[in-house]
């Protein structure tokens, strides 16, 4: 995984974990790549399954509160959370049970210069009481 700053990387970990558990990410260590840039290495589970079509992805999303914000990037969103890339590749069902799993989004807190509702306001400011 690639981001800017490490804080931000941390908090899309953190909330994918939280919203999608059975495909929990974990961090085995943190590196560089041949250009030097920031990685941080993760493991999450292989699921054997299908694809979802895009109407049950839709479905699933709106059970969860999201709303389809914009199809063309598979976006969803809840003025908190900015989710995406959410396509028949990265939501899949699994070949065992009903259950559907994402595997590969792109979660963050939703800020206003998202452009998709978003309340949030972000900061790498540390106040102590």
């Amino acid at each position: 995984m690639a981001f800017l700053q490490l804080i931000f990387a941390l908090d899309r970990i953190s909330l994918h974990n939280t919203y999608f558990p059975e495909t929990r990410l974990f961090v085995l260590g943190f590196g560089r790549d041949k250009r030097g840039e920031f990685k941080i290495i993760v493991e999450q589970p292989f699921i054997d399954g299908q694809p979802v079509s895009d109407e049950e992805i839709a479905t699933y999303m709106r059970q969860m509160g999201f709303e389809l914000k914009n199809p063309r990037n598979w976006t969803y969103a809840t003025p908190e959370i900015y989710l995406s890339d959410m396509h028949d590749e990265n939501v899949i069902r699994s070949n065992h049970s009903d259950t559907i799993f994402v595997v590969d989004c792109d979660i963050r807190i939703n800020t206003p210069e998202l452009r998709q509702g978003g309340t949030r306001i972000l900061s790498t400011e540390v106040e102590f009481a």
